[in-house]
């Protein structure tokens, strides 16, 4: 089996996990625990999606993205990196108030989560995207310059 498969298979068994696990724990009655359950099958759904694009990278596919699209996901990432700089410092803050226990691994939890995302979201761009980015030019010039036609309709449309 090759890899890609392997991974898309992982990916099945993920989302089938989140499935079963979101029917059999489903209204216990306990609000608490029913979002503890909900928040392992979103991890499942999470973990499905990521390896259906590890699998996309290792078959060798392009993540090509024209720049605007590329200016438009680094503002976008740019900002959630700054409200997650916050959310890493609120939640920690948070946590050392906290003298639940179990409050406090929740808390802790979440912190945890967010300091993983951070440095993930920080090199997303220049890991995944950047590399390949199709500036207008490119575009432009796959039309209009390197198509045999030139942009202009093909001998069938005329």
């Amino acid at each position: 089996m090759k890899l890609a498969e392997e991974m898309n298979k992982m990916a099945e068994l993920e989302e089938k996990y989140a499935i079963k696990l979101d029917k059999d724990f489903r209204g216990w009655g306990n609000p608490a625990v029913d979002s503890l359950i909900e928040t392992i099958a979103l991890d499942s759904k999470k973990h499905a999606i990521l390896y259906r694009t590890a699998a996309y990278l290792v078959e060798g596919k392009s993540l090509s993205i024209i720049d605007i699209q590329y200016e438009a996901l680094e503002k976008s990432l740019k900002t959630h990196i700054e409200t997650e700089e916050k959310m890493i410092k609120n939640v920690k803050e948070l946590a050392s108030k906290v003298e639940n226990e179990g409050a406090k691994k929740i808390l802790m939890e979440i912190y945890g989560d967010e300091v993983r995302h951070h440095p993930f979201m920080k090199n997303l761009l220049k890991l995944v995207v950047k590399g390949e980015t199709i500036t207008e030019e490119d575009v432009f010039n796959l039309v209009f310059r390197d198509l045999p036609t030139h942009g202009a309709p093909g001998p069938m449309f005329e």
